[in-house]
């Protein structure tokens, strides 16, 4: 059987003379403010990074929202950004910067947290985020999207907390999963519901964009 670094193996094109000063003359372009070379340098980079990420990263999700980041940060940031050599080089070395600092953060605030206070913590911030009913009505569309890219059981306990206002007690029934499990699995759950909304906005934002 195939390992997960396996399916992810990918070769970036060959990077000649004319590859990189094409690659800088849109990091300039960008550095004005140019949205369409915004729009061409992500579509350049974006999937090479995704492969490369998911080569020592098996989230899915959370190397998907790093990229996106990435170039969040980027466009927000564009009057500021310095000259590079290797556009290549500084994406690769940005991107996996910020994928391990949310490895990194991630395993601290597990670890470093009471789990009744994370959980809390988590639901109530998603919630008011993304479960809101001021949100729900105008990204429905969105939402519903983002629903049918979590898991089954990711989407059936979220439908059942916040579409059906049923107890910990009762989903850990209908699940048979203990409460602990229920809290553990619909903050899970949240995080990836979180993740994938984020990345359907921000490629509305590049659609627009382009």
């Amino acid at each position: 059987m195939s390992s997960p670094v396996n399916l992810f193996i990918s070769r970036s094109p060959k990077t000649d003379r004319k590859t990189q000063s094409d690659d800088r003359a849109l990091w300039q372009s960008v550095r004005k403010g140019n949205d369409l070379a915004f729009s061409n340098l992500y579509q350049r980079f974006s999937n090479l990074l995704f492969n490369y990420g998911m080569h020592f990263c098996y989230n899915r999700e959370l190397v998907k929202d790093c990229v996106q980041e990435l170039f969040t940060n980027i466009w927000n940031r564009r009057e500021g950004l310095s000259e590079v050599d290797s556009v290549k080089y500084y994406l690769f070395k940005s991107f996996r910067n910020l994928l391990i600092q949310h490895i990194t953060r991630d395993r601290k605030l597990y670890s470093d947290m009471n789990e009744d206070c994370q959980l809390s913590e988590c639901e109530s911030s998603v919630e008011e985020e993304l479960i809101s009913q001021d949100y729900l009505k105008d990204n429905k569309s969105k939402v519903t999207t983002a629903l049918t890219k979590i898991s089954k059981r990711q989407r059936e306990i979220i439908v059942l907390k916040y579409f059906n206002d049923l107890s910990y007690a009762e989903i850990s029934s209908i699940m048979s999963i203990t409460p602990a499990s229920a809290h553990n699995l619909l903050s899970k759950a949240l995080q990836c519901l979180r993740v994938v909304l984020k990345a359907l906005l921000f490629g509305s934002y590049l659609n627009y964009l382009a």
